[in-house]
């Protein structure tokens, strides 16, 4: 007779306790003994280190924005979200999101080099700052999200990056129709009623770890079947990021958006900084969270299924990036990975693309994940 085997995917974190009945169920005995050490060790081991495949990608000129030209090098080191799809003609176009400034921008992914488009999309109107964290696309639509944080220098309110913006996908350019731009201030609106959540929603929720700050930072989204998922910055708590999901189609309209939070143990004081649907679930890039002792903190990437529970999920750690070989080009400030897409994925391997604030255009690099 076979021995029963056990599989350690996105565990969720809870207590498993040894049957009642010793006799004559060996097979369930040894199950569940083997899923607390699963779980266990998934907790508890780190993800290896793991260098990027090659240098910084090859990114031409740059973005170029009609700005002055040192506010046109903040913007450029200020990329926080990326969302692709291929065109009608095979080609891999990226939409770009910036917290810095009013304008996105698309770019073409070639080999180990990213093309700018020059041409601008206006993600709000007027002159006010979406602080745009995170891009997602489904192939219909594509999204960006601000923050809705508060601001960071002096905790005022920043009601303009209170949005999630939609675009509908032009299959045939890869791109957004511009005249199909919506805004939903309604993301707000939802997480004061979420149980938690709300409670670090509203005026005068700063950001930072210590209590009495701990106010929300949107910095991850993607989008799976009907529902966006946002991953929370801000705040952990004891080890524990939120994920937030909500119907989609209702952000956008009058509907309940059905809003799920879920708890991920990503270590502490370390919060989500993008994330991305793969199969069977999703990547989660994750780095320091707001406190201003926690930026030493390394980035890791790790596997979540995506499974809605009111215990917290503990993903499987994949990696933790090596970034000490990187070297910061001229325009270059700071590493701050914050944005991630996928090249491509086998039954071995993620191949993905990792870009960074503080580095000029993103500072792309390549990752080989073993899942």
């Amino acid at each position: 007779m076979n021995s029963p085997t056990t599989s350690c995917p996105s565990e969720t974190k809870q207590r498993h306790t040894l049957p009642m009945t010793t006799f004559p169920f060996p097979r369930a005995l040894l199950a569940t003994l083997s899923l607390s050490v699963c779980i266990a060790a998934s907790a508890q081991q780190p993800a290896p280190w793991l260098r990027p495949d090659r240098g910084i990608w090859n990114v031409g000129a740059g973005f170029e924005f009609a700005l002055k030209e040192s506010k046109a090098l903040k913007v450029r080191r200020s990329l926080g979200g990326i969302a692709c799809n291929n065109n009608a003609t095979g080609e891999r176009i990226c939409l770009m999101a910036f917290d810095e400034g009013t304008q996105a921008r698309y770019a073409t992914l070639q080999a180990n080099q990213m093309v700018p488009d020059p041409q601008p999309l206006f993600l709000r109107p007027g002159t006010a700052e979406l602080d745009a964290e995170a891009a997602a696309t489904d192939g219909r639509y594509l999204y960006v999200t601000g923050s809705h944080s508060a601001k960071r220098g002096d905790c005022s309110r920043n009601p303009s990056s209170r949005y999630v913006v939609r675009l509908t996908l032009d299959p045939a350019t890869g791109r957004g129709l511009p005249t199909s731009l919506s805004h939903s201030s309604r993301l707000w609106d939802t997480m004061t009623t979420v149980p938690v959540l709300k409670d670090h929603v509203g005026e005068r929720h700063c950001l930072g770890s210590e209590p009495g700050q701990q106010g929300i930072n949107i910095e991850g989204m993607a989008v799976r079947g009907e529902r966006l998922y946002f991953g929370f910055r801000g705040p952990v708590i004891e080890g524990e990021a939120w994920v937030l999901s909500v119907n989609a189609a209702a952000l956008f309209g009058d509907a309940d958006t059905t809003p799920e939070l879920n708890r991920v143990a990503l270590g502490a004081s370390r919060g989500i900084r993008d994330m991305v649907a793969v199969d069977g679930g999703f990547l989660l890039l994750a780095g320091p969270d707001d406190g201003k002792a926690h930026r030493g903190i390394p980035w890791t990437l790790s596997w979540w299924d995506g499974k809605s529970s009111a215990s917290v999920a503990t993903p499987r750690p994949l990696a933790t990036l090596d970034l000490s070989a990187v070297t910061l080009r001229a325009c270059d400030s700071e590493l701050k990975p914050e944005a991630i897409t996928v090249l491509e994925e086998s039954a071995q391997n993620y191949r993905v693309l990792v870009l960074s604030d503080g580095m000029c255009d993103g500072g792309p690099l390549t990752f080989t994940v073993p899942r």
